[in-house]
């Protein structure tokens, strides 16, 4: 990968539940960097991002950046919007938290920090986001299996009408699947798993046609950074141009040891056995469940495993 600078904003990204708080936060170790939590989702406070999005999965380009542009531009500057902050605040809670974003982000700023963008809900936004802000780019792939379990043992659902516009319109990098993604708009009940497989199969074939564009970004699979997390983030620090230290080792080491618990203790945990969270989905799903997954998504996952991996 050609780096553009070694001062480019960095984004993670990837489907929900492919990794990407793990992989932010890992790369967030390095020295000199500063971790941005979500600008693109809806529910991050908007001292932090000010572009305020009003859906998941917003789809940003040239002909819809001027709502977008001058609130993400304060982000990656690292300019916390106090004023946006203070008229949004509804509690003690709310306040406190804003003093320490506010604290967190001011130092960051004036330590010139390179700002490592974690969000998952940009993966429809990385092509102009990646050249608006010459940004390297991560995009992390997860086996549909792992993805449904996932989104199946949380009990998440997505209201598909986000993908449609206030004009009625499918954007053009999710227009493959317009006829499926306005029929699940109309459902008036939810199937989690026939659900979660049809948006894995709308977001990574997003990801395949990034790959045929963009030779210079990183798609590394959420499985090969679990079973080899020491040295599959050697080479993405080296690869972005972060500083790789004995702390940084022991860090990723202890966060992905064989020591920690199988299963996470949270929603954005990032400690837990790797190498044992790799396989978990095959004990979330029933047989016919996993079979139902590997057959509707049959038309995108064989670009990115092999049979070998079900």
């Amino acid at each position: 990968m050609a780096r553009r600078s070694e001062d480019a904003p960095i984004l993670v990204t990837g489907a929900h539940r492919s990794g990407t708080t793990w992989v932010g936060k890992m790369l967030a170790l390095a020295p000199g960097v500063a971790y941005v939590h979500e600008p693109f989702n809806p529910r991050t406070p908007p001292g932090i991002s000010p572009a305020r999005f009003d859906r998941f999965y917003a789809v940003v380009t040239d002909e819809n950046e001027d709502a977008y542009l001058p609130g993400l531009t304060r982000t990656l500057r690292l300019e916390y919007d106090w004023r946006a902050q203070v008229r949004s605040v509804r509690s003690l809670r709310d306040a406190g938290r804003g003093v320490r974003d506010l604290a967190a982000v001011t130092r960051a700023r004036r330590a010139h920090a390179r700002p490592i963008v974690k969000d998952p809900i940009a993966l429809l936004s990385a092509e102009w986001l990646a050249a608006r802000f010459c940004m390297d780019v991560v995009v992390l792939i997860r086996h549909p299996g792992a993805f449904v379990a996932s989104l199946k043992r949380l009990g998440w659902t997505h209201r598909f009408d986000t993908f449609i516009d206030e004009n009625g319109t499918v954007p053009e990098i999710v227009r493959p699947y317009e006829r499926e993604i306005r029929a699940e708009a109309a459902r008036a009940s939810v199937d989690v798993v026939a659900q979660a497989s049809l948006f894995w199969r709308i977001l990574y074939n997003a990801v395949d046609g990034y790959r045929a564009r963009h030779d210079d970004w990183i798609f590394p699979r959420h499985e090969d950074l679990s079973r080899d997390a020491e040295g599959e983030f050697e080479r993405l620090y080296a690869r972005l141009g972060l500083e790789w230290t004995s702390a940084v080792r022991r860090e990723i080491a202890g966060a992905s040891s064989t020591e920690n618990p199988d299963v996470p203790d949270s929603t954005h945990a990032i400690r837990v056995d790797s190498s044992a969270n790799v396989d978990r989905w095959r004990s979330v799903l029933t047989r016919q469940e996993a079979d139902e997954v590997r057959e509707s998504t049959a038309d995108v996952w064989p670009r990115f495993y092999s049979d070998d991996d079900w």
